[in-house]
């Protein structure tokens, strides 16, 4: 009756909509929901979220025998009618997409389903609070502004106690990472000299027998792709939309930028189809004069000849097709395996400093750590010299690290309010927390001299 199907708005543009089977016709709300809500979010967002909204749907139309359209609709766009719904439909979820009593079925989902059905009441959840803050307003309602506002205020305090319900069986990307994960998921400077042994490219002059890639063609594409991955912190979206005219220089010439931005129109062939992840993931970024050089050399002459597009990245095979997500993953495969076989100690469990493993997010997670730690120790340098972010005549690190964050925020397309930057820039944080400590520590040690000498003698003198 119900089903999300992808959409492609003027030969390119690809939009996930929630469409009504029987009329061919996108469903009211979740359509409105899709203009204002997730129409520039990535396009595995808008799947999920609609997907989310769907099974509500068909959890309504199996409980009351008509679609929810119509009822919100009949019900002069109240959205309680939903609110109070919220716990029936996770029973639905439960029960195998069945609507029963309420009592759950002897055969309890998995763990690993309970977390996917929390996700879903979730998704429903921010869909239903875009209800409110659309329709209790005088468009839709004939009641004073305070009696609307305390009305939405009271339903949206109903939707977060159901929110904190289902995030106790949720956890989030952090704790995730955090619990569940040994190691870090970022590149050590070390680490990342030694990626680049891998996939530096063979020459005529120098081979390079640990570069998993047969063509010099191949290494060289893949070499670039690895490198602009790990320079600049560009999903793998942004990465794979990037085009020969992306690259635009300044007005006097001198520089050059990368412009990460959507492409509008054209040739698109994979199924999966690149995208931003959001609006603030259109930047410009400088790019190093080297970068540059490399790029050209690509383009100009590596890159194999097409008139169908202008994807900077392009298969090896006869198609000519743009590179797909696949093909980058499979990328990183080969090198991972390299990578392991070369310095297994990265990947030890035996150390605290290790890598989980080697993917195309690794490079962002790196890129954040390396530019975080130059960004930070720069402006550390800087409020020293102006003596600014001084608190009682000690400088202030929080301060400084806030300003650090909000660049990388601007530079890596997050929002301004994303705590992205918090996860990504694990590693430095993590060395940053640590030295202060190990500087508390040597301080109280130094408080603690007298004290900690007599017990040092006494242990000394027991083992001579």
């Amino acid at each position: 009756m119900y089903s999300v199907n992808q959409l492609v708005i003027s030969g390119c543009k690809r939009q996930w909509i929630l469409m009504d089977t029987e009329t061919s016709m996108p469903l009211l709300y979740p359509l409105r929901y899709h203009i204002d809500h997730l129409a520039f979010r990535s396009l595995s967002t808008q799947s999920a979220s609609l997907q989310s909204v769907k099974f509500f749907y068909e959890f309504w139309n199996q409980k009351y025998g008509v679609s929810f359209c119509y009822s919100f609709y009949s019900s002069g766009h109240n959205p309680d009618i939903a609110v109070s719904e919220m716990p029936a439909f996770w029973l639905y979820l439960e029960n195998g997409h069945n609507v029963q009593s309420n009592v759950l079925s002897l055969t309890r989902a998995t763990k690993a389903s309970s977390l996917t059905h929390a996700a879903r009441v979730r998704a429903v959840i921010h869909f239903l609070s875009f209800l409110i803050n659309t329709y209790i307003s005088p468009a839709y309602r004939d009641d004073t502004p305070k009696a609307l506002t305390l009305l939405a205020s009271r339903l949206h305090t109903r939707l977060q106690l159901c929110r904190d319900n289902y995030r106790t069986l949720t956890p989030n990307k952090f704790s995730l990472r955090s619990h569940n994960s040994q190691g870090f998921q970022s590149l050590s400077g070390a680490m990342v000299l030694s990626l680049y042994g891998i996939i530096a490219p063979s020459s005529a002059q120098k081979h390079n027998p640990l570069n998993p890639f047969p063509s010099g063609h191949l290494q060289f594409r893949n070499f670039l792709i690895i490198r602009l991955l790990l320079n600049y912190g560009l999903r793998i979206g942004e990465l794979l939309l990037l085009e020969c005219s992306s690259i635009k220089p300044n007005l006097r010439g001198d520089k050059f930028s990368l412009i990460v931005t959507t492409v509008d129109g054209g040739y698109e062939p994979r199924k999966n189809a690149p995208s931003l992840k959001n609006a603030w993931a259109n930047r410009v970024l400088e790019l190093d004069k080297q970068d540059y050089i490399y790029l050209s050399i690509y383009i100009e002459k590596i890159r194999p000849k097409t008139h169908k597009h202008d994807f900077i990245f392009i298969s090896s095979q006869q198609s000519r097709k743009p590179l797909s997500y696949t093909s980058v993953h499979s990328i990183f495969s080969k090198v991972d395996k390299v990578f392991t076989d070369q310095h297994p100690e990265y990947k030890s469990p035996l150390y605290s400093d290790s890598l989980q493993r080697l993917t195309p997010h690794t490079t962002r997670h790196t890129w954040a750590f390396l530019t975080l730690q130059r960004i930070w120790h720069s402006k550390y340098l800087r409020n020293q010299l102006n003596k600014t972010h001084f608190v009682a005549g000690v400088p202030s690190l929080t301060g400084v690290m806030e300003e650090a964050k909000d660049e990388l925020r601007l530079i890596g397309g997050w929002s301004p309010t994303s705590q992205m930057p918090d996860l990504y820039a694990k590693r430095f944080l993590s060395e940053q927390a640590n030295t202060a400590n190990i500087q508390r520590i040597i301080q109280d040690n130094a408080a603690l001299q007298n004290t900690l000498n007599t017990i040092m003698d006494k242990y000394n003198d027991e083992f001579i």
